[in-house]
């Protein structure tokens, strides 16, 4: 790369707005919302070209350009008003092509190889332009010992070609830096300064190894506190089977002590009932006799609805039961006396209805009487032989001992003990896990950049995601 036209005394530069560039490698130069061009496109010819035009049209902004793709200054507004990014792009003569993207927080690389279809991307390389763009530009800086480093493809405008205004000592030490011995004293320097490098590198990695370490030691005992909660989260599971089976089993056991009561109840009346005298002699009354059967089917009907209704009432939703022949026969025989208490109640009602006995009157009336009392006999008899099958009866089941309960909830109330002892100590790991990953967290802002990779260091990808090879 040639120098970019500098005033000098020059006749040319009597010119106004002249720039002279020798572009040896460069082909083809395009601006893109960078400074005052929104596109521009500059095809080099072989030798020398000159830029001209009037002031304040974008010829220093070519330079420019060219500056912050050899270079990659430290951040400044060279983004077009309104433009997203700035983008300036080299096509050189061996058909590769390199672009620098300067966007407001970062800048990024893309070279393309002769050929290749898509372009490779360098990002987050620091400071410096990533090294295979630099050999493909050839537009290093030159070394210079005593003094700083010296272009010899770009020059500034209003100054004066590259080493005239250096002092002497800077020439020599510029043009010796081509031989031999200075190379090598270059290599050994920065090989020097490599080591020195790599040692501290190393020091400070061998700190944060025996740091790290020393933290993973802390939490040897994770898991065992996992096993520890996996066996809690067991028993509440039991405790939850043992928690929904236990209101089913009181409901049971309500309804059995409720049968044992109404069973009670039966005997009681039906031992009264054997104590009662023989019915009197009724009297042909048909139309009463109709009418009173009606009522007591009626005031029977309504009280055993009203009955059913309130014992209905307060139940709940009835549990699914096992099946069982105890309880089938159970409930056959509380089936066999509800239906014999009903017939004993109507017959009850209907005797308590009855008026005393009436004179004496015709053997006519007397005949209708002996057949009605015949059929109560038949009534009788028939009640009886209900009885008798009643007096067959198994008797109810004992209730079994409540001591196993009694430890079952005894046992519920320890595990429950040990669960929120658990969560207490798995509440301080988590506080401790918290510390520790906050810990990190600021290290690695101090850190920033990954020496290895030149990357940005972040807690979701250091932590959490493997380390990968660069």
């Amino acid at each position: 790369m040639g120098k970019a036209a500098r005033r000098t005394k020059n006749p040319l530069d009597c010119l106004p707005g002249i720039w002279f560039v020798f572009l040896p490698m460069i082909v083809k130069l395009t601006l893109e919302n960078f400074l005052a061009h929104g596109k521009s496109v500059f095809e080099f010819a072989p030798g020398l070209n000159v830029l001209t035009g009037p002031n304040n049209t974008g010829k220093s902004a070519v330079v420019e350009a060219l500056r912050c793709l050899a270079e990659n200054p430290i951040p400044k507004h060279v983004i077009r008003h309104g433009a997203k990014e700035a983008r300036v792009t080299v096509e050189l003569s061996g058909g590769a092509r390199v672009a620098w993207v300067r966007k407001p927080k970062y800048a990024v690389y893309e070279l393309t190889p002769p050929g290749a279809a898509e372009p490779q991307i360098y990002a987050k390389f620091g400071r410096t332009p990533p090294e295979d763009v630099l050999a493909a530009l050839r537009l290093n800086l030159v070394p210079v010992e005593g003094s700083d480093d010296i272009d010899v493809h770009l020059g500034n405008q209003r100054e004066p070609v590259f080493l005239l205004g250096k002092p002497g000592s800077v020439m020599a030490s510029f043009f010796a830096a081509s031989s031999e011995s200075a190379h090598l004293i270059a290599m050994q320097n920065l090989l020097t300064d490599k080591v020195r490098k790599a040692k501290n590198e190393k020091r400070r990695l061998e700190a944060a190894a025996d740091a790290a370490r020393r933290d993973l030691d802390r939490l040897s005992r994770l898991p065992d506190l996992e096993c520890a909660l996996e066996v809690g989260r067991d028993a509440e599971d039991q405790l939850a089977v043992l928690a929904r089976d236990i209101p089913a089993l009181a409901t049971v056991l309500a309804r059995r002590e409720n049968l044992r009561r109404r069973l009670s109840a039966l005997a009681a009346r039906t031992a009264a009932l054997q104590t009662l005298a023989p019915a009197p002699q009724p009297f042909a009354v048909a139309p009463l006799a109709h009418a009173v059967e009606r009522q007591t089917a009626f005031r029977r009907s309504r009280e055993q609805t009203a009955s059913r209704l309130a014992c209905l009432k307060p139940l709940a939703a009835p549990p699914t039961l096992a099946a069982t022949a105890a309880m089938d026969h159970l409930a056959a025989d509380m089936a066999h006396v509800r239906a014999a208490r009903s017939r004993v109640a109507r017959r009850s009602d209907a005797l308590a209805a009855l008026a005393p006995a009436p004179e004496a009157f015709p053997v006519s009336a007397l005949a209708a009487h002996l057949a009605a009392r015949r059929a109560l006999a038949a009534k009788t008899a028939r009640l009886e032989k209900s009885l008798a099958r009643r007096g067959q009866l198994a008797p109810p089941p004992e209730t079994p001992s409540a001591a196993p309960l009694a430890a079952l909830v005894r046992d519920m109330r320890a595990l429950r003990q040990r669960m929120a002892a658990a969560a207490a100590v798995l509440a301080g790991r988590d506080a401790r896990l918290a510390s520790l990953h906050t810990d990190i967290e600021a290290r690695l802002g101090q850190v920033g950049v990954c020496p290895l990779c030149g990357g940005d260091l972040r807690s979701e990808t250091f932590l959490d995601a493997p380390r990968r090879a660069t």
